[in-house]
């Protein structure tokens, strides 16, 4: 396997705008660059080939151009174009862009992105701050969710060994049936409602964001 010997190995801590990292994504298909390390062919909407990261007969690796991707159903690497890249020259992040950026004849030095760049690079900026929020609102509400469910569960046990026991007062019995009563019932509130489904909670999420914005306004 190639290594990262042909390049400069730089410890300036540049950084690279997200802009730039978005134009050397677009000039370099990820079907392109995984051809230069294996032979691909056809198969359906992706591609399929041998892994070049680790030996096999049979081809398990796949490479899908529209969505930019890579996946081997052998080792299980997978991931964009400069994941590939990092994996297959043995080097980091920043050292793939340089590979992949030389490559494809782009140059960080007065590079200057078009305004159709800015505008998609902020518009995925959005999505995945979104998508951020929404993952800690959706752990958050699953947290809630589960520890309720532990300590209601907790209660029903006690309640279901005392009423075994034989020893409960009248009033006591019904405390403890009323705790098994609120486990169930949460039980079945969860899978009736579905508090656990992810497009449920997006809903909720998106509902609640929609009402911040209304006052915030």
């Amino acid at each position: 396997m190639e290594t990262y010997t042909q390049f400069s190995r730089n410890k300036n801590s540049r950084r690279f705008s997200p802009e730039f990292i978005a134009a050397v994504r677009e000039h370099s298909p990820i079907e392109l660059v995984a051809s230069a390390y294996t032979k691909l062919r056809k198969s359906g909407c992706q591609l399929v080939g041998l892994c070049p990261f680790h030996e096999e007969r049979t081809p398990s690796f796949y490479v899908h151009p529209a969505k930019g991707a890579f996946f081997c159903h052998g080792c299980g690497a997978r991931g964009d174009v400069f994941s590939f890249t990092k994996a297959v020259l043995v080097c980091d992040f920043r050292q793939s862009v340089d590979y992949l950026s030389a490559r494809a004849g782009i140059s960080q030095s007065g590079f200057t992105p078009a305004h159709e760049l800015r505008l998609r690079v902020a518009r995925v900026a959005t999505r995945r701050l979104e998508e951020r929020k929404f993952k800690d609102f959706w752990n958050c509400r699953i947290d809630a969710i589960n520890a309720k469910h532990r300590a209601l569960g907790r209660a029903a046990t006690n309640a279901e060994i005392c009423l075994r026991s034989g020893k409960l007062r009248t009033e006591e019995k019904k405390l403890a049936w009323d705790a098994l009563e609120r486990y169930l019932s949460f039980a079945l509130r969860v899978e009736r409602e579905g508090l656990c489904d992810v497009e449920v909670l997006r809903r909720e999420w998106l509902a609640r964001t929609r009402r911040e914005g209304r006052n915030a306004a």
